[in-house]
């Protein structure tokens, strides 16, 4: 049970150190030799443990996409109307990439936008986290409909596909310039923006 103990908090800290170097040095520029020395473990361990630095690449995108997801999930979830929910929803996501700045380039900049130079399943998997998020944002959409109303997955599409685009384009802005607004101004000023056109949707 120690050994197996030992195993996660060293993979923790391998994630954690991979995280970093990917966000700051990109796909690239980023090593198993880098990695391991950040860590203080041998290159082999790595090895053993994500067989590649595509594993390693993948199972860091795993990890925030999980904690990415769950973060906005449950400010979604907790809030006590729709029209907070997307509120909420949009105050969790900036609130996390400020948390972690690495993650930023990691899902953003080499995931989300397609950038990463990574191939095969690597690039995948940058897909994915991207979809899982229009996905999240659909599920809202569907949930806040009135009832009776006939869901049109065009529509729901459309709408969650433009948040998402709305949401990565004013992560890239906050991200480049030296004073950005803070996460609740930035979330305030799209959800008013985003919650008459939602509104027109649910009625017709």
């Amino acid at each position: 049970m120690k050994r197996r103990r030992d195993r996660r908090a060293r993979e923790r800290e391998i994630l954690e150190a991979a995280e970093r170097i990917f966000g700051e040095r990109g796909y690239q520029g980023t090593s198993m030799d880098d990695v391991a020395a950040e860590v203080g473990v041998s290159k082999p361990l790595i090895y053993q443990y994500y067989g590649s630095k595509d594993g390693l690449f993948l199972a860091c995108l795993a990890r925030l996409r999980i904690q990415l997801l769950d973060t906005v999930s449950d400010a979604v979830m907790a809030a006590p109307d729709a029209e907070d929910a997307l509120y909420a929803g949009f105050v969790a996501w900036f609130e996390f990439l400020d948390d972690h700045p690495q993650a930023w380039s990691v899902l953003i900049d080499e995931g989300m936008l397609g950038m990463s130079p990574a191939a095969g399943p690597a690039g995948a998997a940058t897909d994915e986290v991207r979809a899982a998020f229009i996905e999240l944002i659909a599920a809202m959409v569907r949930m806040n409909l009135p009832p009776g109303r006939t869901a049109d997955e065009d529509e729901i599409q459309i709408v969650a596909q433009s948040i998402s685009g709305a949401t990565e384009r004013l992560a890239i802005w906050r991200s480049r310039i030296p004073a950005p607004p803070s996460p609740e101004k930035v979330a305030r000023t799209l959800q008013d923006l985003l919650w008459q056109g939602l509104q027109t949707l649910r009625a017709t």
